[in-house]
């Protein structure tokens, strides 16, 4: 397939692994987008739980992984969005949970979960390399 804009062949959506990014800020899921999608990553977005949780029914197939904020709002969390991901498909998908909250309440918390705990400000090179191991599985 060609991407008319830039001339370059590109693979299908369908055929890229999907990664559903979770986060109540903006500006971090347009820039998460903008990464995965130039890592060859499809991409689904949602600034809330409810706002992932009313597009889940219309994915079409189970997400390659998960990336959501621990604090999200009306008091959710990125656990519950990887709960509710993993309810809905069947399948334990894996999840990077991001973060400022460096205590041992969320790392034991993440561990407990069998997700990626990746502190905030994250590194694009930590970033990627979690990406495409959890990807990969």
């Amino acid at each position: 397939m060609v991407d008319p804009a830039g001339g370059q062949a590109t693979k299908p959506e369908s055929s890229r692994p999907l990664i559903l990014v979770v986060d109540d800020d903006r500006s971090i899921v347009e820039g998460l987008a903008i990464l995965l999608d130039g890592w060859g990553y499809e991409v689904v977005k949602a600034l809330s739980a409810a706002a992932l949780e009313a597009q889940l029914g219309g994915l079409g197939r189970v997400p390659n992984l998960i990336i959501a904020d621990h604090y999200l709002p009306a008091g959710r969390t990125g656990r519950e969005v990887v709960e509710r991901v993993r309810t809905e498909t069947g399948q334990q998908v894996p999840a990077i949970i991001l973060t400022g909250d460096s205590t041992p309440e969320r790392r034991d918390e993440a561990q407990l979960m069998g997700c990626e705990l990746l502190l905030k400000p994250v590194q694009v090179g930590p970033l990627r390399e979690a990406v495409e191991a959890l990807c990969s599985r």
